[in-house]
């Protein structure tokens, strides 16, 4: 059985296994800016500006995960360990239990339409 190297996090006490080739690091969380015309929100992180999607509750800290080649903040999710686990479909297996693999590429919000009565309302 191979094995895969990954992020161990909580989503609202669940469980969920982000692989090591999309979660990169784990920082505290700085100053986010939430845009008044999308559900995501900026944060400065490593002197650069990126999208925090906001995935439950804050944690304190956030999941910095590359999606086709782009950063990407993860909130919401409470970090446990790093490690390699036995690959499953659709997941690995951590400590004989089942943790399916949290899907960055469903996580996209949908883009919002920017117009005048749309931004008048912000």
């Amino acid at each position: 059985m191979a094995s895969r190297a990954g992020l161990l996090v909580r989503r609202d006490g669940q469980p969920l296994f982000i692989p090591a080739d999309v979660a990169h690091s784990v920082v505290e969380t700085p100053r986010l800016t939430r845009m008044p015309w999308d559900s995501l929100q900026m944060a400065l992180v490593g002197g650069e500006v990126v999208p925090v999607l906001e995935l439950s509750e804050p944690t304190g800290v956030l999941v910095m995960c590359e999606l086709d080649g782009q950063p990407l903040a993860l909130s919401g999710l409470a970090p446990e360990r790093v490690s390699f686990w036995p690959e499953q479909s659709a997941g690995v297996l951590v400590d004989g239990q089942f943790v399916p693999t949290l899907d960055a590429s469903t996580l996209r919000p949908q883009p919002l339409s920017l117009t005048r009565e749309r931004i008048a309302k912000s």
